[in-house]
């Protein structure tokens, strides 16, 4: 089960014993053991070849980069490196080591192992599914000395460090058995079976041992039955209930909410009529009412999003569109665009999404309702997943739902990667939306490492693009973890999971 093919269990072996662990778990009082329970078995323990967020809650414990995400947030803080300066060209990035540092087996972190582990992901042989992404940007990586790092990069590249905070970005040795790479975590692993994965606390971790001895993650894919467990206490921490939680229960319990790295989103071809007119494009993002959305589909699981970053990330516009829904400034502007009635269809998926759990078809006949409250006269037209895919790349109807999971918590991952003209091409801004002015701040932000500057750039460029309404931006999903009062210093982070080095159970 060590192994990385071990990691990858086929969904039926692990249903069958799921329910066994659901009714057998241990009391999850004891104070020196966490036990956590997760929705479903990580895809992968190895964070080399992560494609999702199903494995963070028990990899973000098992391994660190150079750098990491700060709690609950995406800014960016030291974990193996314990300083960083960028070049004012913003091509050359060097990182200061943290000293006496050891992976998990006892062998000394130094540049040569960094340079190791990065080098791994530079050679297609052995690259992982996220090497590309990670670091497309790096020419070649050098040491200096046992404890710098540096690497050279084709351009600036201002997201880079953002990169480095992701999981597949973490710096590993492989295992002499063939096993789990070897990391530097404040964990390691003690047993993996089919439905439950132990850790053990790691005496060496670099601040010092954590407060847990032990970490037992169980998996209970039903939320009521996570909510259950956890009522019970069986569990202690009980990962995205969401609507499991029920209108009364016990008034102890904790629920640690953040907005995750998302986004669902209604978007129009604006190079088709009638959505290549602006006036008919905002007077639809005005019909839209977000709020009632997230109650009707998504309660305690989403929250409506005033603009396409994810509360917390950078460049965040928190007023951007907090008053947009006006149903009658709607109809007013669609008269005077000229719109006649024609029929609109809106294409949409029919599977559920990671920022849409009631599915595409559900939000779709909603935002029908909502729209022809205004004057629209739409249709609906559902595909499973892939196939809207292709439907959306070919320009099937008029508008489609679609959605995005972020990958670094950088807001070019979704502004760069959405919405500039360059993404046309490409097929990921299948809006076919284009500005020159948007772009340009776009490329600027790229460049630049100055946060605030980019932060303001990033504000800039939201504004003209809501005023072009390419979109309608619906909600993020929230990431929960419900726990007992016991558990001090658990915060979720915006990719699931949660760090466990600093995490406590007190005393009743």
């Amino acid at each position: 089960m060590h192994r990385r093919l071990l990691a990858l269990l086929g969904l039926g072996f692990i249903l069958t014993a799921l329910f066994i662990v659901a009714g057998q778990l241990e009391d999850g009082g004891k104070k020196e053991r966490l036990t956590y329970a997760l929705a479903r078995y990580p895809a992968t323990l190895d964070p080399t070849a992560v494609t999702d967020e199903s494995g963070a809650a028990v990899l973000l414990n098992l391994y660190e980069g150079l750098v990491r995400f700060e709690p609950g947030g995406t800014g960016i803080e030291p974990a193996l490196a314990r300083d960083w300066n960028v070049s004012p060209d913003a091509r050359t990035w060097t990182f200061y080591l943290q000293e006496d540092i050891s992976f998990t087996d006892g062998t000394p972190l130094d540049a040569a192992a960094v340079r190791d582990a990065v080098e791994r992901q530079l050679n297609p042989e052995t690259a992982g599914p996220y090497a590309s992404f990670v670091y497309g940007p790096v020419t070649r990586i050098e040491t200096k000395g046992r404890h710098t790092v540096i690497f050279h990069l084709k351009h600036p590249y201002a997201p880079f460090i953002r990169n480095l905070a992701m999981l597949p970005a973490a710096v590993v040795r492989p295992s002499p058995d063939h096993g789990l790479p070897i990391g530097t975590g404040p964990f390691v692993p003690s047993a993996i079976e089919s439905a439950r994965i132990t850790l053990k606390a790691n005496p060496a971790y670099r601040e010092g041992p954590p407060h847990l001895k032990e970490v037992l993650f169980v998996v209970i894919p039903d939320p009521h039955e996570r909510w259950r467990a956890l009522a019970q206490g069986r569990v202690d921490v009980a990962e995205n209930t969401g609507a499991a939680l029920p209108a009364t229960g016990p008034d102890s319990l904790v629920i640690a909410r953040t907005p995750g790295l998302d986004l669902s989103y209604l978007a129009f071809y604006t190079n088709k009529k009638p959505f290549d007119n602006p006036a008919v494009r905002r007077a639809a993002s005005l019909a839209v009412n977000q709020q009632a959305i997230v109650d009707y589909l998504f309660p305690d699981r989403a929250v409506p999003a005033i603009g396409p970053l994810p509360p917390g990330t950078l460049g965040h516009h928190p007023t951007l569109g907090a008053d947009a829904y006006n149903l009658e400034e709607a109809r007013q502007l669609l008269d005077q665009a000229g719109y006649s009635g024609e029929e609109i269809t809106l294409i949409t998926y029919q599977d559920r999404r990671p920022y849409n759990p009631a599915g595409g078809e559900k939000l779709a006949h909603l935002l029908v309702e909502q729209l022809a409250q205004a004057g629209f006269k739409v249709r609906v037209e559902a595909y499973p997943w892939e196939i809207c895919k292709h439907a959306i790349h070919r320009q099937e109807g008029h508008a489609f739902v679609f959605g995005w999971v972020g990958d670094n918590g950088d807001p070019d991952n979704f502004l760069y990667t959405l919405l500039a003209s360059a993404q046309i091409q490409t097929g990921t801004n299948a809006a076919r939306y284009s500005n020159p002015h948007v772009d340009m701040l776009l490329g600027r932000a790229q460049q630049v490492t100055d946060e605030a500057l980019r932060e303001r750039l990033y504000r800039q460029a939201q504004e003209l693009i809501a005023a072009d309404a390419p979109w309608v931006f619906l909600n993020h999903r929230l990431e929960t973890a419900a726990h007992h009062p016991t558990v001090k210093n658990l915060v979720v982070q915006p990719t699931g999971g949660a760090y466990l080095a600093q995490v406590r159970k007190d005393d009743q």
